[in-house]
């Protein structure tokens, strides 16, 4: 809800911001219609772009303790992360390579979110909590396994049993990166629909007959 609320509120001051400036500048251009909408709109998304970058800085509706809890969290996530490339390069399966490659890539981006929305480590929290630990852990001990010289069966048991809940994993994590961007996706179609909307009156405008446009 405060997103949207953010959302709605950048789009006002730089609907209000871009008629101001068109009315401002079709006035000065001796009431010359191109000029003032194109600078109208012009300064609508100048204000809005620098609206959305303060956001993107300043870390909203987290206090400065909560903060500090989710770097916290977010270092413990990302050291784990080390650890699991650090494996990875002693990997012979290809197969695994693939799998452990794809399950980091994904891991990097859930942390990467979660630094620039604080407020989403709830939704990453059990993920980094339960499954991240377990998976790193997992890949070592597979490692670990893998490079020994004698096998039994086992151990080839449980070295299948692992590439196959890593898999699985990996599409967990998949499903966790969707839910962490849920908000940004929403946000996205949010303002996609009031840019279209915007959009929509502008071209109604512009085709007005001429002896409307000049009252």
């Amino acid at each position: 809800m405060k997103q949207l609320l953010r959302t709605i509120w950048r789009w006002f001051v730089s609907w209000n911001a871009g008629v101001i400036v068109a009315v401002i500048v079709f006035i000065t251009a001796d009431f010359r219609f191109w000029p003032s909408i194109l600078s109208g709109m012009g300064a609508m998304w100048g204000v809005s772009a620098i609206m959305k970058r303060r956001h993107h800085r300043l870390p909203a509706d987290v206090s400065a303790e909560e903060l500090v809890y989710v770097r916290s969290q977010l270092g413990e996530a990302r050291a784990l992360w080390k650890r699991l490339r650090r494996a990875r390069y002693r990997l012979r399966s290809v197969v695994m390579w693939q799998t452990v490659s794809r399950l980091s890539a994904i891991v990097d981006r859930i942390i990467r979110a979660v630094e620039q929305q604080p407020h989403q480590l709830r939704l990453a929290q059990p993920f980094f909590l339960n499954e991240w630990p377990t998976a790193v852990e997992m890949v070592e001990k597979y490692v670990y396994l893998s490079q020994q010289p004698v096998q039994n069966a086992e151990m080839a048991a449980a070295l299948q049993q692992t590439e196959r809940l890593l898999g699985e994993l990996t599409e967990a994590a998949e499903r966790q990166l969707l839910e962490v961007l849920s908000n940004d996706v929403w946000s996205l179609q949010t303002e996609a629909k009031m840019l279209e909307q915007s959009l929509h009156q502008s071209s109604a405008r512009l085709h007005l007959p001429l002896s409307k446009k000049g009252e």
